[in-house]
């Protein structure tokens, strides 16, 4: 069996599944072609094509040269599709990726290749729910709406052609067919090397990392005003927050750190800082109005263990951290547990096998009719609640592209207006 993945990289997961696929004996490639921001450096270049695509993308300026390459950039990147199509046989699509806007999927289906898509958040969560896209106050409401329907109509193109998708109940609103929970396939780990305590900073003080990829969505001026508010009480705290540094910088200081704060408006336990912590023992606190979306959804022991709290008591389960040393310590090993074993490469790629031999189980699937979940990421509630009025007032209810689910469609409506 041969595998393709492409084309990007979202906290190592790629790196780490193409690992998992090789150390089974399978050929894997993974081609990135936006370029990790944050280096994870765990791609390929198998060819010159390839490199010529990847050198194409980097070709930004608005030279007249640069201007006369990009119009070889689609012509291109067929070639690569009619390259990988003759040499692959299952293709793993992350972030809404594709060869050629998605016309490559029915050329795929008609090959015979397996199609899997996975989903990361902001890829298909609505936008009107997204604070990766709202918090920043950059997007507007009319450009909001025409984001939420073009994000649809991708949703419903991989809908029509994947044998797989792989989402969240709190961010897969827009499917109109089931698919697989995330939280049964996971996040593969790796130990990772090179990285250990130095023991270059004070003992006296509890150290706190905080690594937002995006400080808007990941309400980091209130995390700041929280650990204020904690030193003004007399805690001593070295609070450490990194931002746009490579991936190796930030292990350094997780193998460092006492604990780490995530994000304050997340939907899930355990992203990809929290899970990198959990690979030196250091325990999370991630705030979330989706606790009991979770709570009530997975089995226990597929529940990671981070401190899963209401956005309301974030600054409680950071002082019940800096105050509570054996449970923090507790917690940490409960959570590198969880990744050793439930996330371990090795167990994630069983999983990815299940999904393309097509032995799937039932309770792994979720119908999307069954979502009850409306507070998105990255956002206060009452902002959420806001933005979504004002979707509906100046696009109608249609405008919140849920028209296939009416159930939904109708709760969203009274959430907003409650």
């Amino acid at each position: 069996m041969r595998i393709f993945m492409g084309f990007t990289e979202i906290a190592g997961f790629y790196k780490h599944l193409k690992l998992g696929f090789q150390q089974k004996g399978f050929k894997c490639t993974f081609v990135d072609l936006n370029g990790s921001r944050f280096q994870y450096n765990g791609d390929d270049t198998p060819n010159l094509l390839i490199k010529w695509l990847k050198w194409l993308y980097k070709r930004n300026s608005k030279s007249f040269t640069d201007k006369i390459l990009k119009q070889l950039w689609w012509p291109s990147k067929a070639l690569v599709f009619l390259w990988a199509l003759f040499n692959y046989d299952v293709f793993i699509f992350g972030y809404n990726s594709s060869f050629l806007r998605f016309y490559d999927f029915p050329i795929l289906k008609f090959f015979g290749k397996k199609i899997i898509c996975q989903f990361h958040g902001s890829d298909s969560r609505p936008p009107y729910i997204d604070g990766a896209i709202m918090a920043s106050g950059l997007v507007n409401i009319e450009q909001c709406i025409k984001m939420t329907s073009q994000k649809k109509q991708i949703i419903k193109k991989i809908d029509k052609y994947a044998d797989v998708i792989i989402n969240s109940p709190t961010q897969g609103h827009f499917h109109e067919r089931p698919f697989v929970l995330w939280s049964f396939v996971g996040l593969p780990y790796e130990d990772i090397e090179g990285h250990s305590p130095s023991g270059k900073y004070n003992n006296n003080e509890i150290r706190i990392v905080h690594a937002p990829s995006a400080p808007e969505a990941k309400g980091t001026k209130e995390i700041n005003l929280i650990i204020d508010k904690l030193k003004n009480k007399g805690y001593k705290i070295s609070f450490l927050q990194i931002i746009g540094r490579p991936n190796s910088e930030v292990l350094d200081e997780l193998a460092e750190c006492d604990f780490v704060v995530d994000q304050l408006y997340c939907d899930c336990h355990m992203p990809g800082l929290a899970t990198e912590a959990a690979c030196f023992g250091k325990p999370t606190v991630v705030g979330s109005y989706a606790i009991d979306v979770w709570q009530n959804l997975i089995p226990q022991n597929k529940i990671p263990p981070t401190y899963f709290c209401h956005p309301n008591e974030f600054e409680e389960a950071v002082e019940k951290l800096i105050n509570d040393e054996q449970y923090r310590t507790e917690l940490g090993n409960r959570a590198n547990k969880f990744v050793q074993t439930e996330w371990s490469v090795a167990k994630v790629i069983e999983s990815y096998l299940r999904l393309i031999t097509g032995d799937i189980p039932e309770n792994w699937m979720y119908k999307p009719d069954d979502i009850h979940y409306f507070h998105g990421l990255g956002l206060p509630e009452d902002r959420v609640k806001a933005i979504i009025r004002e979707v509906i007032e100046q696009g109608e209810i249609e405008a919140l592209q849920l028209s296939d689910k009416p159930e939904l469609e109708k709760f969203f409506k009274e959430f907003a207006y409650s």
